[in-house]
């Protein structure tokens, strides 16, 4: 070997020398104090001589387990699958020829007549050499995987402490070939090929677990993890396995030498093959699962990096779920991960193609900035405690996981999660309970459920013990005191310290930190400040309820507005009977409201409803959109944003709640009786002006005019040539009619829809459906869309036989009953009209 010069970077962090020469050299470069240091590979002969020659890996040499067949179940077997190869060039099969008889040689293919074919492809290596792929896609889509049973990388370093300073790492070579395949499931891995000598064609099929399909990795994962049950590592090692990369990790080195000999010798008996050129043997720095370990210390490999950074931006969906399945790899260095990369997932679901703009380039490049620039995280001790630091920002939860070495706190990892859309118009306060709750989930897939002291501004405790259960669901509460409270290794502490998690978002604030969470609460959940719940000593005291119930078959609405000494009728009157009773006392509340505007005064409701939306909801609600959990809008949208505004417009105004249906003399008692009785009567009188209408039946009327109706209107270019073809015709609106007598011909979602509304109201057969819904309109398929509205309706239709007073003997002509076989259920039905 001839002697060259080497270039010292002192910036660069890793060595510039490519892996595989400092392998053939049998040298291993260093940079320390800006020197270079040329150190020896550690295997050394006397190691080798130790260890069995049968273990390394040569192209003669092929590994066996000693293990039971692997069977495979696809879906639908008699169906074969059949994939016409794809055209290799000349020079292609050239090169897959060594490869294929070698492993014909070995065993590993055979000569079979299979129903199922799958093409291969040539791909050339770096050193001139061609290697097999076999494109297995189609095999992976039939195929009924098994649970997979593999360790997760995000926290498979948590399993050693950083005191082990020296590492082995084994790569197993061919790892999936040494695995049998049943022979009963050996013809679904079946391909052609022709020799490009005698041009002779014929079909192979493997003998062994395929490289490329998709249950290999995991059921080599669980054969060789049954194996290493039989293997006892030394005390103070540790081995980590992977699939078919091995980790062994110790603080002496001498422990490691002679364990990683250990190891070597026992794959070997048990006919395992061994890469020699990628053996990183008794090293203080390796290269394992994509991260460089050194020291107790972890840091991104630079070559996953520049992968990543020599992505171009992605132009569809499935190249950003690409990028985030890469990035998402590395978010343990990227401080506030979740904040970053919102931008992608909202691409992810918006409609149509991929929109790619300056802004979007700009976040990108801050996100491959924060890549290059990524820290060095330290290994996780699980004997010693661990710190969360816990904070919130614009409805993102971040922290920072560390541990304490020589009395400094070091990061182990940079946590970050998207809040729910209900949590992030929370107050702050609660926001930070939430956070907490959800990075100690994260948290410990790392401390594995190890001690763990989560630090925050905030007193979530007393949070959860005082005041939590008036703003978050029962379901919430319970999750949230499971994770934070009933956990003997987690303490909650509130600090006034600077928190490490307030830096990943910009400077944290000047003032000081600490302050009263739940009055803080208090205060930010109401909508004016001065909104009181107790009476005021001045002003008017209104008197609020509505009414609504069914009478004689039909539901009557009403509400009413008492007030005074004399507790006098102020407002009453009748609503639209599609109103329900809670929203008939929010429209009550809102008329007493809209008449103390530029006044003071008290208001009395017996509505947990009206009076939960004024004092805690209503403004968590508004910021939020007016939006329930599921991010849909609420009920009465319309009448809650009325509500808040018109709230904010008396000088003075306290809203008090009241027990309803009280048989007491007091004022209270009788005010609130007075504005049931007036509210029940109103709604028994017939209105002279047009009825108010239930802000969700206004909100449907919307959506289905005729503006609207345009926009959804959606026909396939075979409906409109059918419709042509009938002599239909599209009017300048774009709607199209019957010539005769005008009826608006709907598509199928929107017939359906009016046809879903009918059956509600009537309980009509098919016929009766298609005969009303024909009146003002017309679809193509209208009877198949009636039937199979009753059909999707037909379960929601049955209804206990208890329900119906007395026996059901002689079915009237209009009305038809269904009895369930099991005879515990019935089916109302009116009939077809003829």
């Amino acid at each position: 070997m001839g002697i060259g010069n080497l270039l010292l970077v002192p910036e660069a962090d890793y060595n510039l020398l490519g892996r595989d020469l400092i392998i053939e050299m049998g040298i291993n470069i260093e940079v320390v104090n800006e020197e270079i240091k040329i150190k020896l590979c550690p295997l050394r002969v006397e190691d080798e001589e130790k260890i069995n020659s049968e273990v390394w890996y040569t192209p003669d040499s092929v590994g066996r387990l000693n293990i039971p067949p692997f069977s495979v179940i696809i879906k639908d077997p008699e169906t074969p699958i059949r994939v016409k190869q794809y055209p290799i060039s000349p020079e292609g099969k050239n090169g897959l020829k060594p490869e294929i008889e070698r492993l014909l040689s070995k065993g590993l293919l055979e000569s079979c007549m299979s129903p199922f074919n799958t093409p291969i492809l040539p791909i050339k290596k770096a050193d001139g050499s061609y290697r097999l792929v076999h494109d297995l896609r189609e095999i992976n889509k039939r195929t009924v995987a098994r649970f997979p049973v593999v360790a997760n990388p995000y926290t498979l370093l948590s399993r050693f402490s950083p005191e082990k300073q020296y590492y082995s790492v084994i790569d197993l070579k061919d790892a999936f070939w040494a695995c049998p395949l049943d022979e009963k499931s050996r013809d679904y891995f079946a391909f052609e090929w022709e020799d490009p000598v005698t041009h002779r064609r014929q079909q192979l099929r493997w003998t062994v677990l395929p490289q490329g399909f998709t249950e290999s990795p995991n059921l080599f994962g669980q054969a060789l993890e049954q194996i290493l049950q039989e293997y006892q590592t030394g005390e103070g090692v540790t081995l980590i396995q992977y699939v078919d990369d091995l980790l062994i990790a110790g603080e002496a080195e001498d422990k490691v030498r002679a364990e990683s000999i250990r190891l070597l010798n026992f794959l070997s008996a048990k006919g395992l093959k061994v890469s020699k050129a990628k053996l990183q043997f008794v090293e203080e720095e390796v290269k394992y699962l994509g991260h460089y370990l050194r020291k107790g210390e972890k840091k991104i490999d630079p070559e996953r990096v520049k992968g990543i950074l020599s992505i171009p931006p992605p132009k569809s969906k499935k190249q950003i779920r690409q990028l985030l399945g890469l990035m998402g790899y590395c978010r343990q260095w990227i401080e506030n991960y979740s904040t970053k990369v919102k931008f992608l997932y909202e691409k992810l679901s918006q409609g149509g193609l991929v929109k790619w703009d300056e802004k979007d380039d700009k976040h990108l490049k801050a996100l491959r900035h924060d890549l290059v620039n990524a820290p060095v995280l330290s290994l996780p001790d699980l004997k010693r405690p661990f710190y969360l630091f816990v904070n919130t920002d614009s409805g993102t939860a971040y922290g920072v996981l560390t541990q304490e070495w020589a009395g400094k706190k070091k990061p182990v990892g940079y946590l970050s999660k998207l809040l729910d859309p209900v949590s992030r118009g929370w107050p702050t306060c609660l926001q930070a309970l939430v956070a907490c709750a959800l990075l100690v989930e994260e948290a410990s897939k790392i401390t594995f459920n190890g001690e763990l002291r989560v630090l925050s501004p905030h007193n979530i405790r007393g949070i959860l013990q005082q005041k939590a259960e008036k703003w978050i669901t029962d379901a919430r509460l319970l999750k949230y005191e499971g994770i934070l409270l009933d956990s003997p290794k987690l303490t909650l502490e509130v600090t006034a310290l600077q928190n490490l998690a307030q830096f990943l978002y910009g400077r944290p604030s000047e003032d000081g930190l600490a302050h009263e969470c739940l009055s803080t609460i208090e205060e930010e959940t109401k909508i004016r400040p001065d909104l009181d719940e107790e009476e005021l000593e001045e002003g008017d005291r209104l008197f609020v309820d509505g009414s609504s119930r069914v009478i004689n078959g039909k539901r009557v609405s009403g509400y009413a507005i008492v007030g005074g000494e004399g507790l006098a009728v102020i407002e009453s009157g009748p609503l639209s009977g599609s109103w329900s009773a809670q929203a008939c006392e929010l429209y009550a509340v809102l008329r007493a409201l809209q008449l103390l505007k530029d006044k003071s005064g008290t208001i009395y409701t017996d509505s947990k409803y009206a009076y939960g939306i004024i004092h805690t909801f209503g403004k968590i609600w508004e910021e939020r959109g007016l939006i329930n959990s599921q991010g849909k809008n609420l009920v009465h949208q319309d009448l809650i944003r009325k509500l808040l505004k018109a709230l904010r417009g008396p000088r003075k105004i306290a809203v008090v709640h009241l027990k309803g249906h009280q048989k007491g003399l007091d004022f209270k008692s009788r005010g609130n009786n007075a504005a049931d009785q007036e509210a029940r009567r109103a709604a028994l009188q017939t209105s002279q002006s047009t009825p108010q209408k239930d802000p969700k039946a206004e909100r449907k009327e919307r959506e289905t005019s005729r503006g609207n109706l345009q926009k959804i209107y959606s026909f396939t270019v075979q409906e409109k040539e059918k419709m042509k073809r009938m002599g239909l015709r599209e009017d300048p609106e774009r709607e199209w009619r019957l010539p005769k007598d005008n009826r608006t011909v709907l598509p199928k979602s929107i017939a359906m829809d009016i046809m879903r509304r009918i059956h509600s109201k009537t309980h009509w057969g098919a016929q009766a459906l298609v005969d009303q819904f024909a009146t003002k309109h017309m679809c193509i398929g209208a009877d198949d869309l009636a039937k199979q509205m009753l059909q999707s309706t037909a379960e929601k239709g049955w209804i206990h036989a208890s329900r119906i007073k007395g026996p059901v003997s002689k079915p009237t002509p209009e009305w038809q009953v269904t009895s369930n076989p099991r005879d515990l259920k019935l089916r109302i039905q009116r009939r077809d009209h003829q």
